[in-house]
């Protein structure tokens, strides 16, 4: 997508969007990964619990932390590729049709 240049250019309403989206997405993924980086951590060398319960426990855990992790990671590198191809400015008109669709003049 080519972008304005000259009069008239001014900031893209979706780009301003994403960049906002991608900060609180990097916000949740790090705040998952801290959450599960002790317990996980814990479980996996036995120091939390050791029981065969908590071996089959943890085998369904550390898994599923690592899949939410994942699904996080996943979702910020989605945000960064489209953010990539978004322009950082539009003209005027294209600015104010971004802001209608994402919710107001301001794209809030």
């Amino acid at each position: 997508m080519p972008q304005p240049t000259g009069a008239g250019a001014v900031p893209h309403p979706l780009h301003a969007h994403l960049t906002l989206l991608l900060k609180r997405v990097a916000v949740a993924q790090m705040r998952l990964t801290n959450k599960q980086q002790k317990p996980t951590a814990a479980i996996s060398d036995g120091t939390a619990w050791v029981s065969p319960t908590a071996t089959r426990w943890a085998g369904e855990f550390i898994p599923q932390a690592a899949k939410y992790v994942g699904a996080v990671r996943a979702l910020n590198d989605d945000l960064e590729q489209l953010l990539r191809r978004t322009p950082t400015t539009c003209t005027e008109e294209e600015a104010a049709r971004w802001r209608a669709k994402l919710g107001g003049p301001r794209g809030a």
